[in-house]
């Protein structure tokens, strides 16, 4: 049988090759024969109503980054027209949105609709309603601090989390602002209002007594205000925001049912299967009432599969009568009170100014929300395969779309075939697989790849592959995007910088603008001449499709400081600014010979008194630095202020317990006293012992471990009694440094999957013994039937070898973990602890040549909910 090429080189040929049938054509392709065993179809009856009002796929957003302290970090208005450029791109159908008290009620009672947070927050509201988006919004998500002594219960341990200590001041004021917001402000597209969030937990809610009756209380008295005022006809009241906690949906249901229009509970990562279970098990408690999904998220990349993901949510939901699917979260943002920051796992992507790529998750589920309609109908689809999944979906102009997702494991043609109507609109046809998700600084949507026309009330799709993904067929018109390049660039004041734009699924020519006033001028083939400045600023510029002004792509230009007679040239930092895995350091220069530069980390402009500038500043884990800087020459006017935002993780990229000092070649790696010192990277070290400091180059080593590697020096006060035979990153499992767990899937040295990561001594999994080694081990989870594994590629010598490591069993909840060990995909080993005391394991003996091989250790429980933890893996000689 003739394989299918892969889905990166299909999408290639789809239109040259016949898969699909191009958009001029009139004939409608042919199923492929030879492929007759991978046939599946996907029966759509148009006449078979499932769900008359399917709200649509939506996200949430903590409506921060024009707040402090995200613009306290850099972030601007050039970095706002990125954000609301994205917004225009998914067009989320719904966005719950947090809002704060503190922001329009400092005092009890006395309501300030013009305070810097609400003009921020209304900012959000006209990006969300130009983008045709619905608010949920959230009232009184946190608490401030500013409001504390007066709205919180009096005895609870966290006034952020309180519930309101006065219920009708509370509903007074959710009233108060839904007048202003709807009323004053016309604000029409904010139809649902919703409290708090996960009260179930101990993390965004408390009150006194039983929670659930209070949160029942708190929601009537919102209820009966909103009557009083004449308001409750404009919103839907939605509650609880609960997560795995279905008698709180049952005790809403029970006690205030004539409260709230609608139900709503989270879900994260849980199987498709376990969803069914989820929606049955809150049906049984509701009746036919309004559900909504109102979060719902994986970590990225990797973790939105085939057994739980995005798009199977989707058509699960669709297609069983939930009403709604929001995404945590739409972006990240950095917060002040409380202090907080939410980039990282699960955002659609970080906030800009830690760079402007998006997340795989934008892709997967920015595709979904802006092709499945919004307010449309679902009805009824079936398959004929377990390995086919879809719902399908009539807006309100009548136009379809049928979402198909397929399974890993063989190409098909699929066959979308309709009954109780006749069909004869072209589809455009969009595919998702994670070779699409290829993060870049568009962020353009996955484009259309085909049309298929219908023949006999039928259409066959055949460039499907055999991996995983999804597939959305639409007679909608295609999303026209704009990209643009470069998307980042510097100028200096005054010069000039040549831009150009190309429209994705449209045609036609764009127009150029510049945002704001003073920025710059740019001509109409997209030449843009920048303003002259005395400080460093970043500027918008849009290329828009004269077709359609709503489509529009953002380019970013950081205009710096020219050089002039008689002023010191500005610094220049050597490290872009963003987010970096692990420890960097940044060599700050200026172009006037003997300046001295004045810098600081906490994004205050620099002055005369500021730190000066030595050597390399050195950015610390787990933090984000402002590194901020001004030069200062004798006889010249000082420069301007030049700035650049970093956030640095804590990936290990060096043995255990070893600090990143130098890069190789660039000077010297300082410490006080004796020390081992490690040069090399990629798991290729040479190690030397060196008193006060070393030259952090191969000589110093004796020769390079690592030809054409990043080499970099990095350096211990303990001193072993010999170098490790083998190299493993974060062997101890001490990064991240957690308190608590830290959640795959993540890249730390090793590679864990979800259900899988880092936890501490004293994490929720309460072990029952301290970790052999540090404060921290991996462990391994299986539930909802979803396994774990941890994997490392790791650079051996030749020669015969084994792993010894311990190995310990959750004891305070669930069964037995066992798990197999791996070395390149060959099994060597195995453990079932059966005990929360760790003991030591040895795998069998195994021979490797030189050169990068996998070690891996796989949980092998596939039934309830389990827990293993792994410590302290070495690689030995074998015996």
């Amino acid at each position: 049988m003739r394989r299918r090429r892969s889905a990166a080189a299909a999408g290639a040929l789809l239109l040259i090759a016949g898969a699909v049938v191009p958009s001029s054509a009139s004939e409608p392709n042919e199923p492929n024969e030879e492929n007759a065993d991978a046939a599946r179809t996907v029966s759509v009856d148009l006449g078979q109503v499932v769900q008359d009002d399917y709200l649509g796929v939506g996200v949430n957003i903590i409506p921060w980054s024009l707040m402090d302290d995200t613009t306290a970090l850099g972030y601007d208005d050039a970095d706002w027209e990125v954000d609301v450029e994205r917004i225009a791109t998914i067009r989320p159908a719904v966005a719950r949105v947090w809002f704060q008290l503190d922001w329009m009620e400092l005092e009890k009672g006395q309501y300030d609709f013009d305070s810097p947070e609400m003009r921020t927050f209304y900012r959000y509201l006209d990006a969300l309603e130009n983008a045709g988006t619905e608010v949920l919004l959230n009232f009184g998500w946190k608490v401030g601090e500013r409001i504390h002594d007066w709205f919180t219960i009096p005895g609870l341990p966290d006034p952020y989390i309180s519930a309101p200590a006065d219920l009708p001041a509370y509903g007074a004021s959710a009233s108060a602002l839904l007048n202003e917001l709807i009323t004053h402000r016309g604000y029409d597209n904010v139809r649902y209002l919703t409290f708090y969030n996960e009260p179930n937990g101990s993390w965004d809610f408390d009150a006194p007594g039983d929670e659930r009756a209070y949160y029942a209380q708190m929601a009537r008295a919102v209820h009966e205000r909103l009557s009083q005022d004449g308001l409750r006809d404009d919103i839907e009241i939605w509650g609880p925001e609960e997560v795995n906690a279905v008698d709180w949906t049952g005790y809403m249901a029970e006690h205030a049912a004539d409260v709230f229009d609608g139900y709503s509970f989270h879900l994260y990562g849980e199987s498709y299967d376990h969803l069914s279970q989820s929606i049955a098990d809150r049906r049984s408690l509701i009746g036919d009432a309004d559900l909504h999904l109102t979060e719902m998220g994986w970590t990225n990349p990797g973790t939105s599969v085939w057994e739980t993901g995005y798009a199977n949510y989707v058509i699960k939901s669709a297609n069983e009568g939930v009403k709604s699917n929001l995404v945590w979260q739409l972006n990240g943002v950095m917060t002040d009170d409380p202090a907080g920051d939410t980039n990282g796992a699960f955002n659609l992507w970080d906030s800009v100014i830690l760079g402007i790529e998006p997340t795989a998750a934008f892709y997967e589920a920015g595709l979904l929300s802006r092709y499945i309609p919004k307010h449309s109908e679902v009805v009824a689809t079936s398959t004929d395969g377990d390995d086919v999944r879809a719902a399908a979906f009539r807006d309100e102009d009548g136009e379809l779309t049928v979402l198909v997702e397929t399974a890993p494991g063989e190409a098909k043609d699929v066959t979308v075939e309709f009954t109780g109507q006749t069909v004869t609109d072209a589809f455009h046809r969009i595919e998702f697989t994670d070779a699409v998700a290829q993060p870049e600084p568009n962020a353009l949507l996955p484009a259309t790849s085909g049309t298929l026309r219908p023949a006999g009330n039928a259409f066959t799709d055949t460039a499907l592959g055999a991996e995983h993904s999804y597939v959305v067929y639409t007679t909608a018109d295609p999303a026209t995007q704009v990209a643009v390049t470069p998307v980042q660039s510097t100028v200096a004041g005054g010069e000039t910088l040549q831009l150009s734009a190309r429209l994705v699924d449209g045609r036609g020519p764009v127009s150029w603008s510049v945002v704001g006033e003073g920025n710059g001028r740019i001509d109409a083939r997209g030449r843009y001449t920048a303003p002259d400045v005395d400080t460093e600023r970043t500027v918008a510029i849009r290329a828009t499709s004269r077709r359609d002004p709503a489509d529009y792509g953002v380019a970013q230009v950081t205009v710096t400081p020219a050089s002039k007679p008689g002023v010191t040239d500005a610094p220049v930092f050597s490290l872009e600014p963003g987010k970096y895995d692990s420890r960097e350091a940044v060599f700050i220069t200026s172009g006037t010979p003997g300046a001295q530069i004045r810098y600081t980390l906490d994004g205050s402009v620099p002055t005369a008194d500021s730190a000066l500038y030595t050597g390399p500043v050195f950015l610390q884990p787990l933090r984000t630095t402002y590194l901020r800087a001004v030069a200062f020459a004798d006889g010249l006017e000082p420069s301007g202020v030049t700035s650049r935002l970093y956030k640095v993780m804590d990936v290990q990229n060096a043995p255990d317990g070893y600090t990143f000092c130098m890069y190789a070649g660039q000077g010297r790696c300082e410490f006080e006293g004796e020390a081992s010192v490690a040069f090399g990277s990629d798991g290729l070290f040479a190690y030397g012992v060196f008193t006060d400091g070393v030259e952090c180059t191969a000589a110093s080593f004796g020769g390079d471990p690592n030809p054409g590697g990043d080499n970099r020096c990095f350096y211990s006060t303990t001193i072993p009694e010999e170098p490790p035979l083998v190299t493993i990153y974060n062997a101890g499992f001490e990064s991240p440094a957690t308190g608590g767990t830290a959640n795959g899937p993540m890249v730390n040295g090793w590679t864990f999957s979800a259900r899988a990561g880092v936890q501490h001594n004293d994490s929720v999994f309460n072990p029952a013994s301290p970790a052999p080694e540090g404060v921290r081990t991996a462990y391994l989870k299986t539930d909802s039937g979803l396994g774990s594994r941890i994997d490392q590629t790791i650079r051996f010598p030749a020669g015969r070898f084994a792993l010894t490591f311990y190995a310990a069993n959750r004891t305070d909840f669930g069964g037995l973990q066992t798990f197999d060990v791996l070395v390149d995909g060959v099994k060597v080993g195995s453990a079932a602890p059966t005990s929360g005391e760790y003991v030591l394991h040895r795998t069998d003996a195994f021979t490797v040549e030189a050169g990068e091989h996998t070690v891996s250790f796989v949980a092998t429980t596939t039934d309830g909910d389990n827990t293993a933890f792994l410590d302290a893996v070495r690689v030995v000689a074998a015996e």
